[in-house]
């Protein structure tokens, strides 16, 4: 497995705090700008002009409290989703190793047996690892199979159901004919509308193969036990990460979270130009880049699937999956170890006991 380290000074020597790529930076800064033209503004007319515009501190105390609380669930909320979508990519990884294991080791190849058991192994670990690499561009609404990470892990005979076909847009055109049309939800044979999701569709082919090598008494019933346990786990697995996805936090509280923020910041500098002048600039515009900053993190994480710099990096993910993968192949052979039938290495004889008399005893 490809190992990393967490930097924290990037490749020029400046420490993290200067690093511009990753930051939510570009996201805040027309907020923060605005924040700060708002607190010139003030500055100018009340230290300038003249013009008595300060409000008492007590409206803005009243109001942070209320701020500090939203921003702490918002910011809850998304790192729960985001650390929930890790350990359940961890769950459905660890499915696939045990999968990939017994595949390897469990399916034996017999003199009168189907011939080329061997090369569908390798052709099943293969479709493994399309089931995660499936599941990486399903969430990232990449659908069909025309990716270069996926050429040459599905067989060549293998015809995903309309695989290329968005489902998310389907399923919004059907609910045009929700009313009106409701033959649209009769489930018939040779239905030229239906469609699965690639992930599911590897998994019944999985889940056929698995049958076909236990019906050929190839696989005893107790790794068969196991292929179908691993396999409802990267079933669930893959529900529970579309359960993330498709349900982000209401759009409602996200604006209102938004308005509250900014008329916050627009508010600062009337409690604050009394008492500190001209600084007032600054320290509005330090305000806003922290409750910005804070409320950009949790829109990022809230959705850990893409292709942000803070989101999952599941592209790694895959590559190092493939690494085990290969190494099965390549390096772990199928019947005994040979680790466990190489010669004993000799131990030294133990050590008679000293007389009692002549121990010395050290502390």
């Amino acid at each position: 497995m490809v190992k990393r380290t967490a930097k924290t000074e990037s490749p020029w020597g400046y420490p993290i705090a200067l690093i511009w790529r990753g930051s939510v930076i570009p996201l805040i800064l027309p907020n923060v700008l605005f924040s700060v033209f708002i607190a010139v503004c003030v500055s100018y007319l009340y230290l300038a002009l003249g013009i008595d515009i300060s409000v008492a501190g007590s409206v803005i105390s009243s109001l942070s409290i209320v701020i500090g609380l939203i921003l702490a669930f918002r910011t809850n909320t998304a790192y729960d989703r985001f650390w929930e979508g890790r350990k359940i990519w961890t769950t459905m990884n660890t499915s696939i190793r045990n999968m990939a294991r017994v595949f390897w080791v469990g399916i034996k190849e017999k003199p009168d047996g189907p011939p080329g058991i061997n090369d569908q192994k390798i052709r099943a670990i293969n479709m493994l690892l399309a089931f995660a690499v499936a599941t990486k561009h399903h969430l990232r609404a990449e659908y069909g199979t025309s990716y270069r990470d996926l050429q040459g892990l599905l067989p060549e005979d293998f015809v995903p159901c309309k695989s290329a076909t968005n489902l998310r847009t389907q399923y919004i055109n059907h609910r045009l004919h929700l009313r009106t049309d409701r033959n649209d939800w009769v489930i018939e044979r040779d239905n030229s509308s239906s469609s699965m999701s690639l992930p599911l569709e590897i998994s019944y082919q999985l889940s056929l193969w698995v049958n076909y090598v236990k019906d050929k008494d190839l696989i005893d019933i107790p790794y068969q036990g196991q292929c179908t346990m691993a396999l409802s786990s990267m079933i669930d697995c893959f529900g529970n990460l579309e359960r993330i996805l498709l349900t982000p936090i209401p759009v409602a509280y996200n604006i209102h979270l938004k308005q509250i923020l900014t008329m916050y910041c627009c508010i600062l500098p009337f409690t604050t130009v009394r008492d500190v002048g001209w600084l007032t600039i600054p320290l509005c515009g330090a305000v806003a880049f922290t409750l910005f900053g804070i409320e950009a993190i949790g829109n990022q994480i809230e959705d850990p699937f893409g292709f942000d710099t803070n989101d999952l990096k599941l592209d790694d993910f895959c590559y190092d999956l493939m690494l085990e993968l290969d190494y099965i192949v390549q390096t772990v052979p199928q019947d005994q170890s040979s680790v466990f039938e190489s010669t004993p290495v000799p131990q030294p004889a133990p050590k008679q006991p000293r007389n009692s008399n002549n121990v010395l005893i050290q502390i």
